[in-house]
This record gives C-alpha cells, sequence and structure tokens, in this order.
C-alpha cells in the first residue's frame, strides 16, 4: 500500500468519525429539543388547567373549539323565583361585554319563563313549583357558539311565618319603597331591626357609606340623627364588631343583609371586595348560625345617565367615567365576592346585580338632543340610585331568595 493510499484512508477515517460526530450530536440536540417541547407542552397544559379553574370561577365558559371567548358569562348556581313574583335576568349584566352583548346573538333555554330580546323574565306560580334547568348562549353572526352558562331555576313557595330582618348597607337601602315591597310580600310577617330609620322601618343604611367605613371610626352627618360614630364601631377591638353591636343595641336579628359595595367600587375588585368579606366573617364569627343575604350591587344607568350626574352645586359627580368601565367594576365585584366567599356556611347571595333593569329604572327628564333642536330625549336624573321600579326589583329578589332558603336556617 502506498502512501497515497495510506492518505486517503486517513482521510476517509477522519471523515467517518466527523460524521458519526455530527450524526450523535445531531441526536442529542434533538433529544434536548424534545425534552424541552415535552416539559414546554407539560407547563403549557398545567397553565391551561390552572386558567381553566380561574375562569371557571368567574363563570367563563368556553367556545365550540375549546377556546377561551372574550366573552366572560356569570350565573349564580341557583336563581330562586318566589311564587307571587316575575323575576328578571337581564343579558347585559351578566356579561362582561356589558351592552356590547347586544352585538351578539344570544338564547335563553328553559322548560318556563320567556325567552326575550334582552331579558329572560319567568313569574312564579304554584302550579310551577320545582326546579328548572335554565341556560344561557351566545352566538356569533355565523351561528357558532361564543359562550354558554347555565344554572338551576327554582320556583319556591311565598313565605308562611314572620321573622326579623337587620340592613347593613349605604344610599341603595334607604329608600322605603324597598321595606314597603317586602312588607307586602310578606303579608306584614317582617321585622325590621336597626337604630336608624327609612320611612316608618328600621334600619342600619347609611347613605355614602362604603365597607370600609363600617370597618372604621367612621361618623354619619348625612341625615339626622347624627352620629359621631357608627354603632358597629367597637374602640377595644379598633373596627366592625357584631357582638359589640348586639350587645350595646340589644338586637338580634334572624337574619342580616349586607347591601355594600358602590361607594368603593374600583377597577380592581379586591380591596372593596375583601372589605365586604371581612364584615361578613366578622358576623359569622361572633354568629356563625345567622343567615347573612348578601345582595350584590346594581349597575349603574346609561352613558347619558353617567355623564349628566350633578351635585346641588351642578358639578359633575362622574364626569370622568364611562359606562363600559363602569359596568365592569360591578360584574369583577361580583364574581369576586362570589369566589372569595364560595362555600361559606349561611350565606346567600341575592343576585339583584343581574335582576334589576338598569335600562330603564332611572328616573328620567325630558331635554332637547340639541341646543337648537324641538326633538326630545329623556336624560337619566341619577347615574346610581334607581326610581321606585327599581327598588321594588331588589326587594322581588331578595324576597326570593329568603322564600327559597329559609327552610335552611338553623337558629
Amino acid at each position: 500500500m502506498g502512501l497515497s493510499d495510506m492518505k486517503r484512508i486517513e482521510r476517509e477515517k477522519v471523515i467517518r468519525n466527523a460524521y458519526r460526530s455530527t450524526i450523535l450530536a445531531l441526536t442529542i440536540c434533538c433529544i434536548f429539543l424534545g425534552a424541552v417541547l415535552v416539559i414546554h407542552e407539560a407547563a403549557r397544559e398545567n397553565e391551561v388547567k390552572v386558567l381553566e379553574r380561574e375562569l371557571e370561577a368567574k363563570g367563563v365558559v368556553q367556545n365550540d373549539e375549546g377556546l377561551f371567548a372574550g366573552v366572560q358569562l356569570f350565573l349564580p348556581e341557583r336563581i330562586y323565583v318566589a311564587s307571587g313574583v316575575t323575576l328578571e335576568l337581564y343579558n347585559s349584566q351578566l356579561s362582561s361585554l356589558g351592552e356590547r352583548i347586544h352585538s351578539y346573538n344570544v338564547k335563553w333555554t328553559c322548560a318556563v319563563g320567556r325567552n326575550m330580546q334582552r331579558k329572560f323574565s319567568v313569574t312564579g306560580t304554584q302550579e310551577l313549583l320545582g326546579s328548572y334547568p335554565l341556560i344561557f348562549t351566545v352566538f356569533d353572526d355565523n351561528g357558532a357558539q361564543v359562550a354558554r352558562a347555565s344554572t338551576e331555576l327554582k320556583i319556591v313557595p311565598a313565605l308562611e311565618d314572620s321573622f326579623s330582618l337587620l340592613t347593613i348597607g349605604d344610599s341603595l337601602s334607604c329608600d322605603p319603597a324597598t321595606y314597603e315591597r317586602l312588607t307586602e310580600l310578606t303579608g306584614g310577617g317582617i321585622v325590621y331591626m336597626g337604630t336608624r330609620g327609612v320611612g316608618g322601618s328600621l334600619t342600619e343604611a347609611r347613605r355614602g357609606y362604603s365597607a370600609a367605613d363600617y370597618l372604621s371610626e367612621t361618623g354619619y352627618t348625612l341625615e339626622e340623627p347624627e352620629e359621631e360614630v357608627h354603632p358597629f364601631y367597637d374602640e377595644e377591638s379598633g373596627s366592625f364588631d357584631w357582638a359589640y353591636y348586639k350587645e350595646t343595641t340589644g338586637f338580634d336579628p334572624d337574619a342580616v343583609e349586607v347591601f355594600l359595595g358602590t361607594n368603593g367600587l374600583a377597577v380592581d375588585p379586591v380591596e372593596n371586595g375583601d372589605h365586604i368579606v371581612q364584615i361578613v366573617k366578622n358576623i359569622h364569627g361572633n354568629d356563625p348560625k345567622l343567615p347573612i343575604y348578601l345582595v350584590h350591587t346594581l349597575y349603574p344607568a346609561s352613558q347619558d345617565g353617567i355623564g349628566s350626574w350633578r351635585n346641588k352645586e351642578g358639578y359633575a359627580l362622574y364626569g370622568d367615567r364611562y359606562k363600559y368601565e363602569e359596568d365592569q367594576k360591578v360584574f369583577d365585584l361580583m364574581i369576586y365576592l362570589e369566589t372569595s366567599l364560595a362555600g361559606e356556611e349561611n350565606l346567600y347571595f341575592v343576585p339583584a346585580g343581574i335582576c334589576h333593569d338598569s335600562a330603564n329604572n332611572f328616573d328620567t327628564e325630558t331635554e332637547p338632543v340639541n341646543p337648537h333642536s324641538e326633538k326630545t330625549i329623556e336624560v337619566p336624573k341619577d347615574a346610581v340610585h334607581p326610581g321606585r321600579a327599581g327598588y321594588l326589583q331588589i326587594a322581588d329578589c331578595l324576597y326570593s331568595v329568603i322564600c327559597g332558603t329559609k327552610a335552611e336556617w338553623e337558629r
């Protein structure tokens, strides 16, 4: 074998070794990349599962392709309708889209009630007592399902026995119409308790109060009698104290209504929501079997109402706010409270937020569409406080939940 042959063989050997090394390196890279992809996919699947659990807790559903839609829906676990009461659920108030849901096609499915353009309406009767599946579905213009939520609709008998109720609230609990309607529905069988009065009824509602005010040393000067500090505040504990309130006032109601949230509404619901949760936890910490009815606050009036609301001096109260964001604040607080207090015993949510006709319940005044037109429009006079019809709807909703749950009271 000549020198040239030996050099050729050596070169081929070097080439073969280099080839093997390259193949080995590529194999190792493929294995490594495969492992990375497997780990990444596992991590992604875990993130999706976590997201699914979080969104499920918020009432968010998936579309037909399994992809999360931009439409979030919320329906409570159960909706009660008392015999003799008409309850309505408004499409724009159980969706994160707000009024933009009118751009979609929607459908209510139930064996009872009416599937209407902007709402579901059902009247409780003795003949319809029982439970019914209720489904709300949203479709796009192509007929594809975008979102879906379901609940149990339960039509229940009217109350036959009496009970006492103490309301902790803000100005939305300061209208006599709610108390008058509850008195009518119960046939006079309800006894109100509290240190303040609304019409001829007792209450613990204070205009302008937030949950944070009830947790702190806050006075009250908007109405007579004025207070240096509200009666729930205990100087020793430095906060809201249910046991202290009962001891100093002598009130011991059969049930408590907590209707707060409008004052303190924010883009982030955590602080306001946690204050409400703290009140509920304090009451149950001292009185664990006491039924608490937590009322979800109301959606505001239209943009015209929000932008036109003025104080006595004529200054804008909500001048920098807009309807969609204000609706989102209410929606997010509702979801936050339902999630934070899930599993709380002897607590019952009252879905007034989705059962109040915010599009039509605010009192209006007539004004021209522009300064020189004879054509007129109706503009809400208030962005937050509805007219009488609104308070009657709140009462119907609260009464229905009480009718459906009073048998569970242990006291």
